[in-house]
């Protein structure tokens, strides 16, 4: 089964044009060259339906695992440095590549966390700038109900500890959206060191009570 997912997620790859930019293994992410799947306004800027976006895509054999008692500081550690790690190579490669000029926001789908998510997925991806909004699916509940599936299985086949919090049926999709010259302005070359303390991490990785 795990084998068969891999096999499907590596032929969806090629077919929507998901890319490996880096060949660091710290790289949590592939991306994609695409249109906007409809509009949206990012902080008075209108992006419509058709505009150039760069879509960001788990590379889930470069996730860390987490561990068998669910996530912990250590894990939230890991995560965070992965996370902005990747993000400044992200804009490094927008930086050295001209096909990245036209592009006008950075653009994700996840089903990891929702708006009522209490282990602090969605305040996690707010603290590295992104917007979060509904996801606007395509194929009406039909197509929600397999996309969530593959999900599903995916998440069995890579990082199967993080189903022991997670209810299919109530399982949710996000978009997360951010303006391509902020994200270039905050991770790239040029951007300002901003250190974090333990705790700032702790709280916008797994979330308080």
């Amino acid at each position: 089964m795990r084998a068969l997912a891999r096999l499907i997620d590596k032929l969806l790859r090629q077919r929507n044009g998901v890319y490996e930019f880096s060949s660091d293994s710290d790289c949590i992410f592939r991306i994609q060259l695409r249109q906007a799947p409809h509009g949206v306004n990012l902080q008075g800027h209108e992006i419509s339906k058709g505009d150039l976006l760069l879509g960001i895509h788990i590379w889930n054999e470069h996730m860390p695992k987490l561990p068998a008692d669910g996530a912990d500081l250590r894990w939230a550690l890991i995560s965070h440095r992965l996370l902005l790690h990747s993000f400044k190579l992200i804009a490094c490669e927008m930086q050295s590549d001209r096909k990245y000029a036209d592009v006008r926001a950075l653009f994700g789908i996840s089903g990891l966390f929702s708006f009522s998510d209490h282990t602090g997925g969605m305040r996690m991806m707010q603290h590295f700038g992104f917007t979060v909004l509904p996801y606007h699916p395509k194929r009406g509940r039909f197509g929600l109900f397999w996309q969530n599936f593959f999900s599903w299985w995916l998440m069995y086949t890579y990082n199967h500890v993080s189903l022991h919090t997670r209810d299919f049926w109530r399982l949710q999709r996000t978009e997360i959206w951010m303006l391509a010259d902020d994200f270039v302005q905050r991770y790239g070359n040029t951007a300002e060191k901003q250190p974090l303390s333990l705790q700032s991490i702790a709280e916008n990785t797994l979330g308080s009570e």
